[in-house]
């Protein structure tokens, strides 16, 4: 039931006219239908509405008040919303244009005959080097999402073109995938082949990837607490062979190794381990800008004799990876070290840590990780507002360096 008004008539009524409001009552098929059916519920549907036109009736001057009953008039989308919606990045014809050409290099048949056919037309090759590494040039675009939208799958595909036509340097490519499980479950047996085909191209990226490896097969250790004391928690594992790759030149091993070194507190070796990277390395320059800043304004960690807030306030910084590399194994230990100095927090968030394990009881990374973001200081748990500070960053991947200058300036611009 609806109540809505209507001229009445063309000229303008009187005074009483207008007092005796005229109600008429329109009933759609629809109404007729439920006023037969359930009279009873109809009439209590009337008796509750009528009272509303009446007084619209009677508030209204110069126009007739009618009480309709009529169906529901189904609502319009916008306009804006009649299509699905869809984020569009900026368009960029150079850069499809880049992509279709390489793709065509990399396609074409590579074959050891000249460049005119038998018969004197031009035949449809392309030479095995430039074919090899168009592939692999698609195989880094695609990985890491350079001007198109990131595709492990499609990258692996093209490394092992890439492979297939000769480069050298597509072991690397496979290797990581392998590691990362681009096409489906990781396989450190197969990246460790690929990594062993990679040490007679670059054997200091070799040997970064194998610490890669054998970092992530690792369990994470948990410290002991120690009151009164706060450390880095334990040392990398097969820290030696980082410092073999950092020492042959690779800029990954030598950002790992800033990182721990600001998470054990030693800034002034961190700041020289990130200048040595920083000529080849965005991150590494950005994390010597930070480390710079805390020196000058002597932001070192805080005094032994910590409250439970403080111990708190260390914990998450280490979990979230504020300022610092993030470090569970000493978030942990910190956390622990809240608890018993009386923090509900603290204890809140060690019972969601513990209560996910991996098959074999050890800790999950990745669950870790997600608890990072959440905030416990509340009943309900909420999420950790997002804040200006500056984060302590590693490079998208270990083969970003290997991406032309032009392509990584890419992977900020357009998601295709």
């Amino acid at each position: 039931m609806a109540c809505d008004s209507a001229p009445g008539g063309s000229g303008a009524l009187s005074q009483s006219s207008a007092m005796r409001a005229r109600l008429s009552f329109r009933v759609a098929p629809g109404a007729e239908m439920l006023s037969t059916n359930r009279p009873g519920r109809w009439r209590t549907r009337l008796r509750r509405t009528l009272p509303a036109c009446l007084m619209l009736a009677v508030s209204l001057s110069g126009a007739d008040a009618r009480v309709l009953v009529a169906p529901a008039q189904p609502i319009q989308s916008s306009p804006l919303l009649a299509s699905p919606l869809r984020l569009q990045g900026p368009d960029d014809p150079a850069v499809e244009r880049d992509i279709q050409r390489l793709k065509s290099i990399a396609g074409t048949p590579v074959r050891n005959l000249s460049p005119r056919s038998p018969n004197g037309s031009s035949s449809q090759t392309a030479e095995p080097a430039s074919a090899s590494r168009a592939a692999w040039l698609l195989g880094l675009i695609y990985l890491q999402g350079a001007g198109v939208t990131s595709d492990p799958n499609q990258a692996q595909l093209w490394f092992e073109r890439a492979h297939a036509l000769g480069d050298a340097w597509s072991s690397a490519g496979l290797a990581w995938c392998q590691i990362e499980g681009c096409g489906g479950s990781p396989d450190p047996a197969a990246a460790r082949r690929w990594i062993a085909q990679l040490r007679n191209v670059d054997l200091p990226r070799a040997q970064y990837l194998e610490w890669v490896v054998q970092s992530r097969m690792s369990p994470l250790q948990i410290a002991t607490p120690r009151l009164g004391q706060i450390d880095s928690g334990p040392a990398l594992p097969a820290r030696e062979l980082l410092v073999r790759a950092a020492q042959g030149g690779d800029m990954h091993a030598r950002i790992e190794l800033g990182l721990e070194s600001v998470a054990a507190s030693r800034l002034p070796e961190a700041l020289e381990y990130f200048k040595a990277a920083a000529p080849k390395s965005a991150a590494a320059s950005a994390n010597m800008a930070i480390i710079s800043d805390r020196i000058k304004n002597r932001l070192q960690v805080r005094p032994t004799s910590m409250s439970a807030a403080d111990l708190l306030a260390s914990a998450q910084q280490f979990h979230r990876g504020e300022g610092r590399p993030a470090n569970y194994a000493e978030a942990i230990r910190l956390y622990r070290l809240a608890e018993v100095k009386g923090s509900v927090e603290a204890r809140r968030m060690l019972a969601l840590i513990f209560s996910r394990t991996t098959f074999e009881g050890d800790l999950d990374v990745a669950w870790m990780q997600q608890l990072g973001n959440l905030d416990l200081s509340k009943d309900a748990p909420g999420l950790v507002p997002v804040t200006g500070t500056r984060q302590l960053q590693r490079e998208p991947s270990p083969l970003f360096d290997l991406l032309p200058e032009v392509w990584r300036k890419r992977t900020h611009r357009v998601s295709r």
